[in-house]
Formats: C-alpha cells, sequence, structure tokens
C-alpha cells in the first residue's frame, strides 16, 4: 500500500463478565467513535445468559463469542484470534472508549508509517498507549522496580516500556508470536507480554497522552496473594534472564525478590508467613517449569473449559 494512503483498522475487543448493563455502555461508546472502528468483538466469561440475550436482542450485527470462563487474559486470547484489523484495543464492561481515541492512534500509526517510508528506514512495530482516566485522575504508564513493583512514572522524554491495557493499541502481528500467558494474574500476562515484543521483538512504544478512555471500575480486582507475587517474580525474572539476557542481574533479582517475599509475608502474617512464601516459591517454580521451549514464556494457554 503506498504510504500516503496507509491508515491502521481497529479491531476493538471486548471482555465481559456478568454486567451487560456496563457492557452496553462501553458498546455505546465505540459506536461513538469518531473513526468508526473496522471490528467489534464482545466475548463473554459470564456465569448466566443475560449478556447472550442482551447482545441477541440489541447487538445482533455485533459478533458475540463465548468466552473460556477460565481468565481474563483467556479472554483476551480467544478474542485475538478473531481479529481481522491491522490493530488490536483491548478494553472490558468498565470502560467507556474516548470519542476521538481511536481517530488519534490511527493519526499517529499513520504519520510514523508514512515518515519512515519517505526517509528509507525499516518500519519497527509500534505499540501505541494512551492514558486511563480513573476515579477522577489520569493513569499513565508505570515503570517497574527493580523487584518488578510499579514505580513512580517515567521521567519527561523518557520512553515507556510498559502500557496501559485498556488505553493500548497492539499491532495484530504481534499475536502471530505470542499470547497473554494465561498462567498469570492480571496485570503481569501484559507485562510478559509487552516485555517480550520490546526486548525481543524489536517493538516501540509510544505514549499518547491526549488519548484517554474512562475506566468506571473503583478499584482493581482483587487477586489472591500467591499467584500475585508468583506472577511478578516469573514476568520479572524471565524478563531479566531471557528477554534481555541479564543472567547475572537475573541472580540477583531471584536472591533479593526471594528473600523480599519471605520477608513480608512472615511481617504481616508471623510464623504462617513462611508457609505462605514457601507455597509461592513452588507456584513459581512451577511456571518456570511450564514456560516454553523457547524461552518466552508466552503463549500458555490453558486446557478448553
Amino acid at each position: 500500500m503506498h504510504a500516503s494512503t496507509f491508515l491502521p483498522t481497529f479491531s476493538v475487543c471486548i471482555c465481559t463478565r456478568d454486567n451487560p448493563d456496563g457492557l452496553r455502555e462501553t458498546l455505546r461508546s465505540v459506536l461513538e467513535s469518531t473513526m468508526p472502528p473496522h471490528q467489534i468483538l464482545v466475548s463473554d466469561d459470564s456465569r448466566n445468559y443475560d449478556t447472550r440475550q442482551m447482545m441477541r436482542e440489541q447487538y445482533a450485527a455485533i459478533p458475540y463469542l463465548e468466552g473460556p470462563r477460565r481468565t481474563p487474559a483467556a479472554n483476551r486470547n480467544r478474542l485475538v484470534r478473531a481479529a481481522t484489523g491491522s490493530h488490536v484495543l483491548f478494553i472490558d464492561d468498565m470502560t467507556l472508549l474516548g470519542e476521538t481515541f481511536l481517530q488519534q492512534m490511527a493519526e499517529r500509526i499513520a504519520d510514523d508509517y508514512i515518515h519512515r517510508a519517505q526517509v528509507g528506514e525499516t518500519v519497527a512495530p509500534l505499540i501505541l498507549t494512551g492514558m486511563e482516566m480513573r476515579g477522577g485522575r489520569c493513569c499513565r504508564p508505570c515503570k517497574a522496580s527493580f523487584l518488578g513493583y510499579p514505580s513512580p512514572e517515567y521521567r519527561c522524554g523518557e520512553r515507556p516500556n510498559s502500557v496501559v491495557l485498556h488505553c493500548a493499541v497492539f499491532p495484530r502481528q504481534l499475536f502471530e508470536h505470542g499470547r497473554f500467558n494465561e498462567q498469570l494474574s492480571c496485570g503481569y500476562d501484559t507485562v510478559e507480554l509487552v516485555d517480550h515484543a520490546v526486548h525481543e521483538r524489536g517493538h516501540r512504544i509510544e505514549l499518547v497522552p491526549s488519548a484517554v478512555n474512562r475506566s468506571l471500575a473503583t478499584t482493581a480486582a482483587a487477586e489472591e496473594a500467591e499467584l500475585n507475587d508468583a506472577s511478578r517474580f516469573y514476568a520479572t525474572f524471565r524478563g531479566y534472564q531471557r528477554l534481555r539476557h541479564r543472567s547475572v542481574t537475573a541472580l540477583a533479582f531471584v536472591l533479593l525478590a526471594s528473600g523480599d517475599i519471605l520477608c513480608r509475608h512472615v511481617r504481616t502474617q508471623g510464623l504462617q508467613g513462611a508457609g505462605t512464601a514457601w507455597r509461592t516459591l513452588k507456584h513459581i517454580r512451577g511456571l518456570l517449569r511450564e514456560s516454553t521451549p523457547s524461552g518466552s514464556g508466552l503463549g500458555r494457554e490453558g486446557k478448553a473449559a
């Protein structure tokens, strides 16, 4: 396609679970976008048929998929297999799409493509992330500390290596090389995918601060402490050891992170915390054993429900 006519197409992939009213508001926001999406997909993890009935009665033209009913990561993997756009946006039934969000993302992707075509550079794949309005404040992508915890925002001019998931636009081709890891807790599956995209697949990440989606969620969903700790450890360790090829850094991380898990649980639970820490470390060992032979850990999908 000639550079001057290049324009990305978006598959808006919506995950939903037991929230037909929220899904209705999400769909309304997508349909009000100044740039109509190429495709809207809904994957439903609900425990009843209310959402299915609502979709059939009110949005029959929008493809409705039965979700795998395992994890949010599994639901996103279900959606991306059905996506046909050049780029993919994942949102849920608690997210309202900004009216000009897709238009701003399309313009930035097209501008970047045209510029690189004109100067004769090889186009490195571009992941764009916007910002999320939640509880009256705008949330930017967070850096990760050495131990993998979210830390303060990036400095001015610093290129981000993370995204806000429900405000991020991914090239669909990325998912030909990996998927969201369904064994990790929500959030760290995205960390691992983005780490792989940047450090192994050569993608760039740019922040478009004026592209804002709104989250209606007041608090993040609670995660089991052991799973959350194990997921953080796994995603961070894999980044150091395999994606960034830092063996010494990975070893230092293992020693410090293991001590951090033990000390934190003993401090909050007393001697019982040692048992929690031991179970967490066993969970980590299991995650590492289940990794793919190539070492990316990506594409790990659970068995069909």
